[in-house]
C-alpha cells in the first residue's frame, strides 16, 4: 500500500511528501537554486474528492466588477474541511460543463484550498432541470460586458459590471476589503468578516468611514469588548501613516498592482502631484509622461484615466488625504553604486532570492526593468538556468552582461 493510501490513517493531515537526498556531502555538491534545494523534491498527492448536490448557483462580484458564479452545495467534508461553496470560475466554464441547479457533482479542493467542481453525474440529473442562464446584469442592476483583451484581441471569459456611476454596492464592499488588506493599509482586526459586519450595520460604507468609526457603538456589538475595540482603534491610528505607493495600491485601481504602484509612487513623489490627475486640463499631459515609464502599458494608463476622471473617486481620495499622513515615496539613492542604472535579472541566484536581489538594486539607486531594450544598462545572469534568448538579445542591443559572481563583487555582498 502506497503512502497516499496510508496518510488518511495518520493523526494529522498531510497533502504530500518531500523526498530528500540523505547525505549531507551530496546535498552540498548539489547546491540550491534561488527558490529551492536541488537535493529535495516535493510530491503532491492527488486532491481528495467528494460527491454532493448543487442547491443553487449564485453570482459574486469582485472589486474589479468581475462576476464569478459560485455553486451552493450540500455541505460535504473534503480533505478534513466542510465545504458548502464551490467556485464555477466563469460563464464559459458553466457552459462547457453544463452545470445545473440540482446536479450531483464531484468536487475537490484545488491545491487543497479552493473548492471547485470537477465533474457532473449525468445519470442522476433530473430530466426537468434547465440550463443555467448566466445573467447579463450585475446583481446591483447595472449592465455587464465581456471586454476584448488588448493584447490577444480575444473576448475575455470574465463578465464584468460596468458600474458607470459607482453605485454597485458589491464592488464598493470588495474595494474596502482590498483597502484594509495586508499589502495595503494592513489594519489588524479589520478583516473581511469584520468589513461585512460593519458594512451591514452601515458603520463603514467608504474608506474614509474607517477613520471616523464610532467606537462606542462597536463596543455594544456581540463579539466586541473594550479590549478588542481598543486594539482596533490602535491599529487604525497606526495605519493612518502610510507611504504613497501603498496608498496608490490601496485605492484598488484595476491593473495597478504593487509593482505598478511603486513605479507611480516614485514618479509622483508626493500626494500633491498625484492629485493633479484629477485636473481635467493637466491629466492628459501627465498621462503621456506616465506612459514613458517601463512597466506601465495601455491597460494601466486607461485604468488611471478612468479612475481619476471619476467625481466620486475624487471625493474619496481628497477626503482620505485629510485624515491620513501620506509620506512621500522613498527617494532613490543618488549616490548608490547603481544610481541611474537599469538592471534586469535572468536565471536563479545561489545566495539570495530574486526579490532580495531587486531590493538591493533599488537600495543602491538602480531601477528594475522587465524587458530587454536599449534602455537597459545591465543584465545579470544567475548561475541557475539563465534564459539564452535574453542573453542573445542583450548582446544584440549592446547591454552589459555580468555574471552572478561579478554582481556580488559589484555590490560587495
Amino acid at each position: 500500500m502506497g503512502i497516499s493510501n496510508k496518510f488518511s490513517k495518520l493523526d494529522y493531515d498531510i497533502d504530500g511528501l518531500v523526498v530528500k537526498v540523505d547525505d549531507l556531502a551530496l546535498q552540498a555538491r548539489l547546491g540550491n537554486t534561488s527558490n529551492s534545494p536541488r537535493w529535495a523534491i516535493a510530491y503532491k498527492f492527488s486532491s481528495v474528492k467528494a460527491t454532493t448536490k448543487v442547491n443553487d448557483i449564485i453570482i459574486q462580484v469582485g472589486r474589479t466588477g468581475a462576476l464569478t458564479p459560485v455553486a451552493k452545495v450540500e455541505p460535504v467534508t473534503v480533505g478534513g474541511v466542510v465545504v458548502s461553496n464551490a467556485t464555477l470560475h466563469n460563464e464559459e466554464e458553466i457552459t462547457r460543463k453544463d452545470i445545473r441547479i440540482g446536479d450531483f457533482v464531484t468536487i475537490q479542493r484545488a491545491g487543497d484550498v479552493i473548492p471547485q467542481v470537477v465533474s457532473i453525474d449525468l445519470s442522476k440529473r433530473d430530466k426537468s432541470s434547465k440550463k443555467f442562464i448566466f445573467p447579463t446584469k450585475c446583481p446591483c442592476g447595472s449592465d455587464t460586458i465581456k471586454e476584448i483583451n488588448a493584447n490577444t484581441k480575444k473576448i475575455d471569459a470574465v463578465r464584468r459590471c460596468l458600474d458607470r456611476d459607482n453605485k454597485c454596492q458589491f464592488i464598493a464592499k470588495e474595494k474596502l476589503k482590498h483597502f484594509v488588506s495586508k499589502d495595503a493599509f494592513n489594519i489588524e482586526g479589520l478583516g473581511k468578516k469584520v468589513i461585512d459586519q460593519f458594512w451591514d450595520l452601515k458603520l463603514i460604507t467608504n474608506p474614509t468611514d474607517i477613520f471616523n468609526l464610532d467606537y462606542k457603538k462597536i463596543e455594544n456589538l456581540e463579539g466586541w469588548g473594550e479590549t478588542s475595540v481598543k486594539n482596533l482603534k490602535t491599529a487604525i491610528n497606526k495605519s493612518s501613516k502610510i507611504l504613497l505607493d501603498k496608498f496608490i495600491y490601496s485605492l484598488g485601481i484595476r491593473h495597478i498592482g504593487q509593482e505598478n504602484a511603486k513605479l507611480l509612487g516614485n514618479f509622483f513623489k508626493s500626494i500633491t502631484k498625484l492629485t493633479v490627475l484629477f485636473n481635467f486640463y493637466k491629466r492628459e499631459n501627465l498621462l503621456k509622461n506616465i506612459a514613458e515609464l517601463d512597466g506601465i502599458g495601455s491597460a494601466q494608463l486607461n485604468s488611471l484615466k478612468e479612475f481619476f476622471k471619476n467625481k466620486i473617486n475624487n471625493e474619496i481620495v481628497f477626503s482620505l488625504i485629510k485624515h491620513l499622513k501620506i509620506e512621500n515615496s522613498k527617494a532613490l539613492n543618488k549616490n548608490g553604486k547603481l544610481s541611474g542604472k537599469t538592471v534586469m535579472f535572468t536565471g536563479g541566484f545561489e545566495k539570495i532570492s530574486r526579490s532580495e536581489a531587486k531590493s538591493l538594486v533599488e537600495e543602491s539607486g538602480g531601477k528594475i526593468l522587465g524587458s530587454i531594450s536599449s534602455k537597459l544598462n545591465m543584465l545579470v545572469t544567475g548561475n541557475s538556468k539563465p534564459i539564452k534568448s535574453k542573453i542573445t538579445k542583450a548582446k544584440e542591443v549592446g547591454v552589459e552582461i555580468i555574471s552572478e559572481k561579478d554582481w556580488y563583487k559589484l555590490l560587495n555582498i
